[in-house]
């Protein structure tokens, strides 16, 4: 868990450094980059988080082996292609940049499966580890030796060169500890199918996911918002990503056992998910109340703090702070393989909410009320999570009136 923290908290003062640093032009159009990387994700189809959940279940070492073969194999295959397309792009730097760290973070998904289902902890936190130390000691001299050329290229281009060198050591070792280059056996495409078969609603998850977290930019960039406005809401989203993706990894590093522990049918799992839910809320809302009065101390030092980031901070931490709570419902209705009630459930999300992002942001788009736009999401993410919670308790109450006749 210190490993994983240590990686955030590097990454973290590199984007801060450098959101506080660019201007705010770049900082506006790298927005671009990040939305890229964020949504080259739904290149893997859901089937990074498939051989997570068929690898945890397996029932063989050689069953997991073979979903962690064709793990490697596919992601190799997704990050050529987004570094292709990369070489393509070379003319847009930011898409450039986005394409080509969308890829390498493909390889790093694959390196994380690989260790975190092997039980290779120490490998696990050394790669976590490694890719940070080296982006900020390689952004560091190129922030102190290269001032000649513009910061946003040194960032990327630090990011993106670091995380290639240490990530692409990883991989190979990972396809040589599974002997991945041997000759594929008969089952190998059948398999391949039945994971990505199977992750088709993990897909739709994800997609969801990416769109809630991202619409609020999108509909900026696509409605030619102001430069101030788009610089200000992704330098929220640098802010609150400090949170949200520290949460989510502990969820993230926890998942298989989670899997694991829900799997079964006794009416126990019911109850003790429903207690474990009510306890982490408790500590969850305890971190939000930590968290913003930390930013508002950071704004104020700063002296960026104003009504409208304040706004935009408020919105985004509630919609991150009822996804986090989301995803950690999902962990029980996958243990209980209901992955169509969680797909379509995103689904909507998806749909709802970005055509009322898009309407919200047509009709605000030059107003302070502007800064609500993720509230939107929020609301329809929170009356998920009640729906989902009440399932499990209507579930848990009939299964106990069933024991009791």
């Amino acid at each position: 868990m210190l490993a994983t923290y240590s990686e955030f908290s590097l990454v973290a003062l590199l984007t801060l450094f450098f959101t506080n640093m660019a201007s705010q032009q770049a900082l506006a159009d790298s927005s671009v980059a990040f939305i890229v990387i964020s949504y080259s994700t739904f290149l893997a189809m859901g089937f990074h988080n498939g051989a997570i959940r068929d690898g945890a279940i397996s029932t063989s070492n050689d069953e997991k082996n073979d979903v962690l073969r064709l793990e490697l194999y596919f992601s190799a295959f997704v990050a050529f292609s987004l570094m292709i397309a990369a070489v393509v792009a070379r003319d847009n730097f930011y898409l450039m940049a986005g394409l080509f760290i969308g890829g390498v973070n493909h390889l790093k998904t694959a390196c994380q499966t690989v260790f975190r289902l092997q039980g290779m902890d120490l490998l696990l936190n050394t790669l976590n580890v490694a890719w940070a130390t080296v982006f900020f000691v390689s952004f560091s001299l190129l922030a102190w030796l290269s001032q000649g050329i513009a910061l946003e290229v040194r960032f990327f281009s630090a990011w993106g060169a670091s995380a290639a060198f240490v990530i692409c050591v990883f991989f190979a070792f990972c396809l040589f500890t599974l002997k991945a280059f041997r000759p594929p056996a008969t089952t190998n495409g059948a398999l391949f199918f039945k994971v990505l078969s199977s992750s088709k609603y993990m897909f739709l998850m994800a997609s969801g996911l990416v769109v809630l977290l991202t619409s609020d930019r999108l509909v900026l960039n696509t409605l030619e918002a102001a430069e101030k406005v788009r610089a200000d809401f992704q330098y929220v989203d640098v802010l609150t990503n400090i949170y949200f993706l520290g949460m989510t990894s502990v969820l993230y590093y926890f998942t298989p056992g989670l899997l694991k522990r829900f799997s079964g049918i006794d009416v126990t799992h019911q109850g003790t998910f429903t207690a474990m839910v009510t306890k982490y809320a408790a500590y969850l809302l305890g971190v939000v109340i930590f968290f913003v009065l930390v930013m508002v101390v950071f704004l104020l030092v700063i002296d960026k703090l104003s009504w409208a980031l304040l706004g935009v901070l408020v919105s985004m931490l509630t919609l991150k702070t009822l996804l986090i709570c989301l995803g950690f419902l999902c962990n029980f209705y996958l243990a209980q393989r209901l992955e169509k009630i969680l797909a379509a459930s995103y689904l909507v999300l998806m749909l709802v909410g970005l055509s009322l992002s898009f309407l919200y942001g047509y009709f605000f788009i030059g107003t302070l009320f502007l800064v609500f736009l993720p509230l939107l999401n929020a609301l329809l993410v929170g009356a998920l999570v009640v729906y989902l919670l009440k399932r499990i308790s209507v579930q848990d109450k009939h299964e106990e009136s069933i024991g009791i006749n």
